[in-house]
C-alpha cells in the first residue's frame, strides 16, 4: 500500500470518527439559508407585536434572510406560544414574546399543552416596560397613598380591568391587594381599548396598563397616573411615583418584559447567532430611539442572563398565584 493510499484511509477514519461523534462545527454555518419566521402570539398593533416588527427588518439585514412576522392571536398569547413549542427545531421559527405567555400561563392554566420554562428556549431579552396604575377623574383620591388608603377603608368598592386573569396586570392587582390590604375587585377585559374607554366614562375606577398604551390618555389628562411598576419613577412620567416608594410594596418590581424565543431543542449554535444579530440590532440608535418612544427600556445580554431572567420572573408570579389560588380554567 502506498504512502498517499495510507493517508488517504487515515483521513477518511478521521472523518468518520468525527461524524459518529457528532462534531460537525461546519454543520450550521450556512444558517440561515431561507426566510425566518417569528411568531407574535398577539393581534397587530399591541405592544408585543410592535416591538417584534421594530426589530424584524434591521435582523433581516444582518442575517440576509427575509423574517417574516406571523401573529397568532388567542388565550393572552398562548396559543401562539404552544405553536412554536411544536414547531421544528430546525432555527427557523422564533417567537417575540412576554412574560404572560412565557413566565405564567402554564402556572395559572393546567390545561395548556406547554411549559414555558420547559418547552422554549430563551434567546434575548429585548426590552422592559413599567405598568402604570391609571383611574378616571372621579376616583377620590389623587395619590398613591391615598388611593391605597381609600381602598382599605372601603373595602370593594373600587373596580380595576385589566387584560384577563392571570396576566401580570391582574397578579400585580393580587399583590397589592394582600400587600396594603386593599380589596380592589378585578374586571377583567379582552382588549385595551375597551378597558380604556370604561375606565374614562367611569364604568370602571381603575387599571393598570402598559406604560406605551396609558401615555397618550395620561398626556391628554383623560386619565390620571397614580404609580409606576419598578425601583423608580419611569423617564416618560418623571412626576408618578414608583409603587416601591410605599413601603409594604417594596419586595418586588413589576416591570413587563419582551424578549426572543426559540422551540426547546434549537441548536446552540443557532441560539448563540441569533443572540449576537439581536444584541447587535439592540445597539442601534434608531432601534434604541423607537424603543423609548413605546415607553420600553432597550436590554441586551446573554442566553444564560435571559433565562435566569425568565426563571427569576416565573417564580415572583408563582408565589402570588399560589397566595391568591388564582386558576383559568
Amino acid at each position: 500500500m502506498t504512502s498517499t493510499s495510507i493517508a488517504r484511509r487515515t483521513l477518511i477514519a478521521a472523518g468518520a470518527a468525527v461524524l459518529s461523534l457528532g462534531l460537525m462545527p461546519f454543520a450550521h454555518a450556512a444558517w440561515p439559508e431561507k426566510p425566518i419566521t417569528i411568531v407574535v402570539g398577539y393581534a397587530a398593533g399591541g405592544s408585543v407585536d410592535a416591538v417584534a416588527r421594530l426589530i424584524s427588518t434591521p435582523l433581516s439585514q444582518r442575517l440576509g434572510q427575509s423574517v417574516v412576522i406571523e401573529n397568532v392571536g388567542g388565550a393572552g398569547g398562548a396559543v401562539g406560544a404552544a405553536k412554536v413549542a411544536r414547531a421544528s427545531t430546525d432555527g427557523y421559527t422564533f417567537m417575540v414574546g412576554s412574560g404572560s405567555e412565557v413566565a405564567i400561563a402554564w402556572a395559572v392554566n393546567p390545561a395548556l399543552k406547554y411549559n414555558g420554562l420547559n418547552d422554549l428556549a430563551p434567546v434575548g431579552l429585548i426590552s422592559t416596560s413599567p405598568m402604570v396604575l391609571v383611574g378616571n377623574k372621579s376616583v377620590p383620591a389623587n395619590t398613591l397613598s391615598a388611593l391605597l388608603q381609600y381602598g382599605k377603608a372601603n373595602r370593594g368598592k373600587l373596580s380595576l380591568a385589566t387584560s384577563g386573569v392571570g396576566t401580570p396586570l391582574h397578579l400585580l392587582l393580587e399583590y397589592i391587594n394582600r400587600k396594603t390590604g386593599t380589596d380592589i375587585l378585578h374586571v377583567p377585559y379582552r382588549s385595551a381599548s375597551s378597558i380604556i374607554q370604561d375606565v374614562i366614562g367611569g364604568r370602571v375606577d381603575l387599571s393598570i396598563l402598559t406604560l406605551s398604551t396609558a401615555l397618550p390618555f395620561i398626556s391628554s389628562g383623560q386619565l390620571q397616573a397614580f404609580a409606576v411598576t419598578g425601583k423608580e419613577a419611569a423617564p416618560a412620567l418623571p412626576a408618578v411615583p414608583p409603587l416601591a416608594q410605599q413601603a409594604t410594596l417594596q419586595e418586588d418590581a413589576f416591570d413587563l418584559w419582551f424578549g426572543m424565543l426559540a422551540p426547546a431543542g434549537v441548536p446552540q449554535p443557532l441560539i448563540d447567532r441569533m443572540n449576537k444579530e439581536l444584541n447587535a440590532v439592540l445597539q442601534q440608535p434608531d432601534v434604541i430611539d423607537a424603543l423609548k418612544k413605546l415607553g420600553m427600556t432597550p436590554s441586551s445580554g446573554t442566553v444564560g442572563q435571559f433565562g435566569s431572567y425568565i426563571r427569576a420572573d416565573s417564580a415572583k408570579y408563582q408565589r402570588i398565584i399560589k397566595d391568591a389560588g388564582i386558576t383559568v380554567n
